[in-house]
């Protein structure tokens, strides 16, 4: 579970900065939107990762 939502932050997280640089070139075409959503789905991505719990049990 780890593992899937770290490569969906490094994923997402690579297609906001994307988005945001589309929208730094040409702000009339490109809206901050899009960079702000998937940087939001990879901050949260990012929390599942640092604070879900592992499916492996302790022994």
């Amino acid at each position: 579970m780890k593992l899937i939502a770290f490569i969906i932050a490094a994923v997402t997280a690579w297609l906001a900065w994307g988005a945001g640089s589309l929208h730094q070139k040409n702000p009339a075409e490109y809206s901050l939107t899009p960079a702000l959503l998937l940087g939001l789905i990879a901050v949260v991505s990012l929390l599942v990762v640092f604070t879900g719990k592992s499916k492996a049990k302790a022994k």
